[in-house]
């Protein structure tokens, strides 16, 4: 049931929502003549296909190299070496430290091909999904994970700096300018599972209403509304219902007086999509029919839950602190909780953008020494959090979309969904240690500093990738030099490497001139490319008003 005048408030000149109608249909019947109906049903039809948008969030900073910008090297962790070893072969700042078990069982093994695809041993619980994916592995995230987050919120446009400032009624995150084009129907069209300041980086008196990541940009229907858990979202929905009528009841009347030139003014074109709507609804309801979404029904479907192997634990958050700062929670449940309650918003038709992110506040964030790796013969392993809270929710998710119809299109909803998969950063693998045995001190002191250096800290490199209906399927764009251990830059047009770089290496050949045109995609990139895929032209948008972004999107993902 589309609602969005409940969101938006009773206030003269809003749009009438599909309730509203129903509620007068109730009182007063349905008003209008066939030919008047006929014109609403034209207007209706001649809306766009409704579009989702759905990016799934792994916060933290994803281990890229064993994901989708895939590295087969040595497992240098599980050596030993006498203590005080300066000089070990190899030397400290060419040894790679893999995850605890990497190389040493089934599950744990060096970068595969599957299709077209290449990918490290996180990818493989992927399955099926991989035959879906458009990846994107010369990409670059960013090493400060609340500036990174905000940039896959907002897109490249401004230094850290400017996450204090007030927001300006130009800027957009990717699901506020998603939803300002699709979602005004909708009664909580924007719905997300993340607390901006949630991780514990940034002191909350820096950053009052207005600043950072801020919910309220745009129109109201756009306006992020926080998921949180299944309990809190179904006594919002039950509040829907609960809104006076007086004022609406008013606006209504007057919409009618001249109902048929008000069907006709594009200014009204949302009241009357929501009255077709209303109209078939209401020969439903009253052909005994019933369609009325229950909230006390949602997401309790015990089919659906099992599906999305929903535990009561699962349902529940948690808090944090994080570098002493006041414990926090993202008040967000698992995110095999977040894609059941995704994909009922979505196909009860009351949502159509999300943001799906894991519930842990830093939970890919180790920070492990040297001496720890060194002691555990490996990095932690990202493994069992990458099959609980990526692939075994996705898998059911996208299963259910491709196998339920939107509406009457004779379509799947998979058809017109675009789901975006990322995380802020990557982790590194390394650690150098040259400055260090440059200094004066003492080889004990030196030896004491190679232990305690941080070598799982935040690296840029990272990946992205791509699914849904417009997404061209198994392809992979971009790769890791196996020396430079860097993204090679790639043509944002066609996704061709850039001929200047060695295509394994990553090295730049001799006497060549990098391409200008060619880059290492980030945040703006995915930012734009998901809304190209969702039907939208993010210049177009910028130029409008409705976002800052200043990055193409990477067209050579669409079918």
């Amino acid at each position: 049931m589309k609602r969005r005048s409940f969101l938006a408030g009773a206030a003269a000149g809003s749009a009438i929502g599909v309730l509203d109608w129903l509620g007068w249909f109730r009182s007063f019947g349905v008003p209008g003549t066939a030919k008047s109906l006929g014109i609403a049903e034209a207007v209706a039809q001649a809306a766009a296909t409704p579009r989702f948008l759905i990016y799934w969030f792994q916060e933290g900073g994803w281990d890229s190299y064993s994901m989708f910008g895939p590295l087969a090297t040595p497992q240098h962790a599980t050596t030993a070496y006498a203590a005080g070893t300066l000089h070990p072969s190899p030397e400290w700042s060419n040894q790679f430290y893999r995850p605890v078990n990497y190389l040493l069982d089934a599950t744990h093994q060096a970068p595969t091909t599957t299709g077209n695809i290449t990918h490290g041993y996180l990818a493989a619980d992927a399955g099926s999904l991989l035959n879906d994916l458009a990846v994107v592995s010369s990409h670059d995230g960013s090493t400060f994970h609340s500036g990174s987050r905000w940039e896959y919120h907002y897109g490249k446009y401004s230094t850290y700096a400017a996450l204090s400032a007030k927001r300006g009624t130009d800027e957009r995150s990717v699901l506020h300018a998603f939803c300002e084009a699709y979602g005004q129907s909708y009664p909580l069209a924007h719905v997300a599972w993340h607390r901006w300041l949630s991780d514990g980086e940034l002191s909350e008196p820096t950053y009052p209403e207005g600043t950072g990541y801020y919910e309220k940009l745009g129109p109201a229907w756009g306006h992020t509304t926080y998921g949180r858990t299944p309990v809190e979202m179904r006594n919002r929905l039950q509040s829907l219902t609960g809104v006076t009528a007086g004022a609406k009841a008013a606006r209504i009347r007057t919409f009618v007086d001249d109902l048929h030139n008000n069907f006709i003014k594009d200014h009204n074109s949302e009241s009357v999509k929501a009255f077709d709507s209303a109209v078939k609804i209401h020969r439903q309801l009253t052909g005994g029919v019933q369609v009325v979404v229950d909230p006390n029904t949602m997401f309790t479907d015990p089919t659906l839950r099992a599906e999305f192997g929903v535990a009561a634990a699962d349902e529940t958050t948690n808090a944090t602190s994080v570098n002493g700062n006041p414990a926090r929670s993202k008040d967000s449940p698992m995110t095999n909780v977040q894609a059941l309650m995704t994909y009922e918003l979505m196909t009860k038709g009351l949502s159509c953008g999300f943001w799906i992110e894991n519930r842990q506040i830093r939970g890919f964030d180790t920070h492990r020494d040297r001496k720890a790796i060194l002691n555990a013969k490996g990095q932690n392993d990202q493994l069992n959090s990458m099959k609980r809270d990526l692939w075994k929710p996705l898998n059911a998710l996208v299963n259910r979309l491709k196998t339920t119809q939107l509406g009457t299109t004779g379509k799947s909803f998979w058809d017109s969904t675009t789901i975006v998969l990322c995380s802020e950063m990557g982790r590194t693998m390394q650690g150098d240690v040259t400055d260090i045995l440059a200094k004066s001190e003492d080889d004990a002191a030196k030896y004491t500093e190679i232990m305690d250096q941080d070598c799982c800290q935040h690296w840029k490199v990272s990946s992205a990738a791509f699914l849904g209906g417009t997404v061209k399927p198994n392809v992979q764009y971009g790769k890791v030099g196996t020396t430079t251990l860097r993204g090679i830059p790639l043509d944002p047009n066609t996704g061709a490497l850039d001929p200047a770089f060695d295509p394994v290496t990553g090295v730049q050949k001799a006497g060549t001139t990098p391409n200008p045109n060619c880059v290492v995609s980030d945040a703006g990139h995915v930012y734009s490319t998901a809304l190209y895929l969702s039907g939208l032209d993010p210049a177009a948008l910028k130029t409008a008003g409705k976002g800052r972004n200043n990055r193409p999107p990477l067209k050579f993902v669409a079918k």
